[in-house]
C-alpha cells in the first residue's frame, strides 16, 4: 500500500503522495491533494515537466530556514504555483559542541522541540492544508525527512490514520536517503555549518522514532488535534482538513 504512493520524478529522491493512507474510522486520504517531498532543488527539465504533470502543484510550502533557501533559491517558479516559506530551524546538534550548548542529541527531542519551538510553522502548514483554494498542496525541507516528517505526522494523526501508518510513512524515506546524504555532504552550504560531517543517526528514519514522538506528544496534548486547538487552529479548520483530505476507503 506505501509503496504504491511512491512517485517518480527525476531529481526528487523522496517524494509520495498522502493518498490512499487509511484513517481508523474507515476513509482514505484523496489521492492528488497533499504531496510530500524533499528540496525540489535538483528537479532535472524532465522532472519538472513530470511533477506539473503528475501533482500539478498549486502551492508550495518550504520548510526550509533562511539560509537553505539562500543557498539554493526556489526550483518551482511557475506563475501558477504559489510559493511559500514557513521555516523550521533543525533542534539537532550536528556535534557535540552543539549538543553541550543545548542542542538536542536525539530526534525523538528534536521532534517534540519541532512542535514547540517551530510550531507557528507547524500550524502554518496545517492552516494552509485547510484551505482547498490551495489544492493540490507540495511541502518540503531539504530531505523531506524531519521537518516535513513532522508535518506529515500532525496532519496524518489529525486525519485519524493509525500510528504505525505513520511511522511507516516515515520510514519509507530510509530507502531514499542515499542520494540526499551525498547531496548534503558534499554542499559547501552543510559544510560551513556542521551538518555535512553529522553522524549518522541524524539521517536516519526508523519507525520506532516516529513511534516514540507520537506517544510523547499525545501524552502531553492528548493528539495532534489538541495541540493544533492550542496552538490556535480552530475547530472550522479541523473540520476543513478532514472534509477536503478524506474520501470513504476503496
Amino acid at each position: 500500500m506505501h509503496r504504491d504512493r511512491e512517485l517518480s520524478i527525476d531529481g526528487l529522491a523522496n517524494v509520495r503522495d498522502l493518498g490512499g493512507l487509511r484513517t481508523r474510522d474507515g476513509k482514505q486520504i484523496k489521492p492528488g491533494v497533499v504531496v510530500r517531498s524533499d528540496n525540489p532543488r535538483g528537479l532535472t527539465d524532465q522532472g519538472h515537466i513530470d511533477l506539473m504533470a503528475v501533482v500539478g502543484p498549486r502551492t508550495v510550502i518550504d520548510l526550509r530556514i533562511e539560509v537553505e533557501v539562500e543557498h539554493d533559491g526556489y526550483a518551482i517558479t511557475d506563475e501558477s504555483v504559489t510559493v511559500v516559506n514557513f521555516p523550521m530551524l533543525p533542534l539537532s546538534g550536528v556535534n557535540q559542541e552543539q549538543i553541550a550548548a543545548g542542542a538536542f542529541d536525539n530526534l525523538i527531542d528534536d521532534y517534540m522541540g519541532q512542535i514547540e519551538t517551530n510550531g507557528d510553522s507547524v500550524l502554518a502548514a496545517l492552516r494552509t492544508i485547510a484551505s482547498p483554494q490551495s489544492h493540490p498542496i507540495m511541502y518540503h525541507c531539504t530531505a523531506g525527512k524531519d521537518r516535513t516528517g513532522i508535518v506529515t505526522a500532525m496532519l496524518l494523526d489529525i486525519l485519524g490514520v493509525d500510528h504505525g501508518d505513520i511511522a511507516a510513512d516515515y520510514h519509507l524515506t530510509t530507502a531514499n536517503m542515499a542520494p540526499i546524504i551525498e547531496r548534503i555532504r558534499t554542499a559547501p552550504v552543510y559544510k560551513d555549518n556542521g551538518l555535512a560531517f553529522a553522524p549518522a543517526w541524524i539521517f536516519s528514519s526508523d519507525p520506532e522514532t516516529m513511534l516514540a514522538f507520537l506517544d510523547r506528544m499525545s501524552a502531553k496534548y492528548g493528539n495532534a488535534e489538541g495541540w493544533a486547538l492550542q496552538r490556535g487552529l480552530t475547530p472550522s479548520e479541523i473540520a476543513a482538513i478532514r472534509e477536503h483530505l478524506l474520501e470513504p476507503a476503496t
